[in-house]
């Protein structure tokens, strides 16, 4: 070993050491904290409604008989996560996730789910390699070997279908720690890996990516986030911390024990390539340890702007300046997060996009976000307010009965999704602790997911109601909805880290009628489209492909509820590349509007 290494070795331990000694008295008390929640719920079969939120869950208020049922077994989806015994590191305690999209072209949705081979530091296990199920209707195909996208060598984390050379096939992107993937669809079933070539091959440790037309050239970019400088020197199996008592901490599962990485924005050149231009244009964020992204419109200005989640990191909005310094080489992104009031230092996880202004008032039309949070910090639920200073946000999440009910669980992915299809956008959040059981220090203790109906007012977890696996826990990380059975309501994949993913097939019963919206142009033009919609004397606003969940991908299909109404009196889409088009007088059902 060098002198020069040695340096190097012992100036990263000494970091480890005071970030770790600067945050013990903080994961203390919150890991104390965790496992009195926990304990509160003396068995497996407790009532997960019950001990230090049950005062915060609206009482007396009629719910709606939301049901659920998982098919993942009668429907073939079948696998598991993360195959041999935990090894206690963060990577492995992180992912992973799954995407919905038509590979085949056959107008129904496709499952991805992403997969890691074992323990790091161990044998690669072939049955973990990723998964590609092809919906086949009745049931599900594995048609990973023959697609070619099983990734035997990756470390999966997240992925997301998009048609990024503009062929009119979908394609797949796969972020990993260490090179990502990105699979061009041949169109005849089969993917070729093309990462390296194109220049999208990030070799860091990539979590979310994000994709959106943001300077207007007619090619989809693409956004990705890094999480951490992630070097693996064993300090977890010889270096702990004890927070609780006989609770130890392995320094490798603190995230504050590893440098932040830089994000990359990958420019699409047309000829499918891209150049990477994250720090000239100022969206690096090498300060952050980033876990989602979305590109979107946030300011009404007609241009893509971004907003990266950040773990024990602050937040960032860059807003978009082209309509102030135009495109090419003037374009640059500024930094908002402060001003606007998002810059959010907690551990921010899933982040989900919609319009919830109507339950504060009236909707203004921008968006708002949803994220997911580390135990004890709360879920966040950002409203969009346009005062005299600008644009800023003001979290609502206690307002709406969604901040104390997520105290002491970890959120990971997240939808805005109409549960009941009564007009009223509900929200699903995937949850699972990254805390150990105290006996068995290589399992990670398991929490329910939730499931937030709206009353128009509040928001009410009808999850332990709607299924029985919904009203047992699991250590789920990635979530991704889609009508994967064409019958109209939204049904959910979800991702358990080191299980077997859950197939949620929403069979709610109701009356109530529906709009599914899918948009006929490029990738290029829809990601990031604003789609309002009006029926029955109410708008509701959703973000074409904004809502990104954690490390997964929603399939690009919005569905409205439209309550007792039989039709939509106007359907306005406003395309990324700022034309609009406008549709009247649509009848309840199915509809593709083209640009």
């Amino acid at each position: 070993m060098t002198g020069s290494s040695v340096v190097t070795r012992l100036s990263r331990k000494s970091k480890v050491w005071l970030s770790v000694g600067a945050m013990v008295l903080g994961v203390g008390t919150l890991v104390q904290f965790a496992f009195w929640a926990a304990e509160r719920r003396e068995t497996d079969l407790a009532n997960p409604a019950a001990g230090i939120t049950a005062e915060f869950r609206g009482g007396g208020i009629p719910l709606p008989a939301i049901r659920f049922r998982d098919v993942a077994a009668e429907m073939g989806v079948l696998m598991r996560h993360g195959p041999g015994p935990r090894g206690r590191t963060l990577p492995e305690d992180t992912g992973s996730g799954l995407a919905w999209g038509d590979y085949d072209g056959d107008g129904d949705w496709d499952l991805y789910v992403v997969n890691y081979p074992g323990a790091l530091g161990t044998a690669p296990n072939p049955e973990g390699r990723n998964r590609l199920f092809r919906n086949d209707g009745d049931r599900f195909t594995d048609v990973t070997e023959d697609a070619g996208v099983g990734d035997p060598d990756g470390f999966g984390m997240g992925a997301s279908f998009a048609d990024y050379d503009g062929d009119g096939h979908m394609d797949l992107y796969v972020t990993n720690l260490g090179p990502n993937r990105l699979y061009r669809n041949r169109g005849n079933g089969t993917f070729e890996e093309v990462g390296g070539k194109a220049g999208v091959a990030d070799p860091s440790w990539s979590t979310g990516a994000a994709w959106g037309d943001y300077n207007r050239d007619g090619y989809l970019d693409l956004y990705v986030c890094n999480y951490v400088i992630y070097e693996d020197e064993k300090i977890g199996d010889t270096q702990t911390l004890d927070v609780s008592g006989a609770y130890t901490l392995p320094f490798a599962l603190n995230p504050n024990s590893f440098s932040p990485a830089p994000n990359r924005l990958y420019r699409n050149r047309g000829d499918g390539t891209f150049e990477e231009v994250a720090a000239r244009l100022g969206v690096d964020d090498p300060r952050g340890r980033s876990l989602a992204a979305t590109f979107v419109d946030l300011d009404g200005d007609r241009w893509l702007d971004l907003y990266v989640n950040n773990d024990v990191s602050a937040n960032r909005l860059f807003r978009n300046m082209a309509p102030e310094f135009g495109t090419g080489d003037s374009l640059v992104f500024a930094d908002l997060s402060t001003i606007t009031g998002t810059a959010d230092p907690r551990g921010s996880m899933g982040l989900s996009v919609a319009e919830i202004g109507e339950m504060a008032g009236a909707p203004d039309g921008l968006p708002d976000l949803f994220i997911t949070h580390w135990v004890a910090q709360e879920n966040a639920l950002y409203q969009s307010l346009v005062t005299g200073g600008g644009l800023e946000y003001r979290d609502k999440s206690r307002q709406f009965d969604l901040g104390e009910i997520s105290t002491d669980t970890v959120g990971w992915g997240s939808a805005f999704v109409d549960l009941d299809l009564d007009g009223r956008i509900d929200i699903a959040v995937a949850n699972g602790s990254t805390l150990e059981e105290k006996d068995d220090p290589l399992t990670l203790i398991a929490e329910p997911m939730f499931l937030f109906w709206n009353d128009g007012a509040k928001f009410h977890d009808v999850a332990p109601k709607a299924a029985d696996v919904l009203a047992r826990r699991h250590s789920v990380r990635g979530l991704a909805a889609a009508d994967f059975d064409g019958d109209g309501d939204v049904d959910l994949a979800a991702g358990v880290n080191r299980g077997a993913p859950l197939l949620l097939r929403n069979e709610t019963q109701t009356g109530n009628r529906f709009l599914a919206v899918r948009l006929a142009a490029s990738d290029a033009v829809r990601r990031g489209a604003r789609v309002e919609l009006e029926a029955d004397g109410r708008r509701q606003y959703r973000w074409w492909g904004a809502d990104v969940s954690f490390l997964s991908d929603h399939a690009p299909e919005l569905v409205f509820g439209l309550g007792a109404a039989s039709k939509v009196d106007r359907l306005s889409v406003d395309w990324s590349d700022g034309t609009t088009t406008v549709v009247v007088d649509i009848p309840a059902g199915r509809v593709e509007n083209a640009r």
